[in-house]
């Protein structure tokens, strides 16, 4: 099945990528080359980022291709506001993390991370849905348009692990194959029955006890017999 190329919105049309290109910045190019543009007025690289409110409506009825990791413009709320959407709210989970810039270790924005749970607020049930909401430093921003940028998308089901499973049949071939050889070896060769060596002596001793020649004669056939 053909993939198709990725859209965007803008001024509240849905616009498509060409063929062949995705948008997809990392966090320190989304931080510096979008959301600090944004925050000082500067151009941007491209026009691929509307702005919208995130919080007015469930995640899979925002704008764009749900299929797609989506981000948007939006004014920053700060840590205390809750964040109800639709028919669940969003949660903050764990803490901030600090985004650096590659090559020096000046951060440069912070990333929250949120998950999206259906029901009132605080029973609700978690979904698959996250945000990912970038700031820059509050160093940077004072007396300037607190925006901040939101990238929201659907976190994929990974497919359960079938080692266990696959571990478990190799076992139980190796055991039938176990049986199977233990029970067609016939194993090392037996040593003659008890019952065999008395009757060969005792025949020997009687024909000891005939004595001349033929006692002998059976002692070498024996002895031939045992060696052959």
């Amino acid at each position: 099945m053909e993939k198709q190329p990725s859209s965007y919105v803008r001024n509240g049309e849905m616009v498509k990528l060409p063929i062949g290109f995705r948008f997809h910045p990392t966090d320190e190019e989304l931080v510096v080359h979008y959301l600090k543009r944004k925050v000082f007025s500067c151009p941007l690289p491209a026009s691929v980022i509307p702005e919208f409110e995130v919080f007015q409506t469930n995640p899979w009825d925002l704008p764009g291709d749900s299929k797609e990791r989506r981000y948007f413009f939006g004014k920053g709320f700060g840590k205390k506001r809750r964040r109800v959407s639709g028919c669940g709210y969003w949660k903050a989970t764990g803490k901030d993390v600090q985004i650096v810039a590659s090559g020096s270790n000046r951060a440069v924005g912070m990333k929250r991370i949120l998950s999206f749970y259906e029901g009132k607020l605080g029973r609700g049930t978690r979904t698959q849905w996250m945000m990912h909401e970038y700031r820059l430093d509050s160093t940077q921003v004072q007396a300037m348009e607190d925006w901040v940028v939101y990238r929201v998308f659907q976190k994929r089901r990974r497919p359960k692990k079938q080692e266990g499973v696959v571990s478990s049949q190799l076992s139980q071939r190796s055991i039938i194959d176990l049986v199977v050889e233990d029970s067609s070896d016939p194993g090392p060769p037996q040593p003659d029955s008890p019952s065999s060596s008395p009757t060969e002596f005792s025949i020997t001793g009687l024909d000891q006890e005939q004595g001349g020649s033929s006692g002998y004669t059976c002692f070498s056939s024996y002895s031939y017999m045992r060696k052959h």
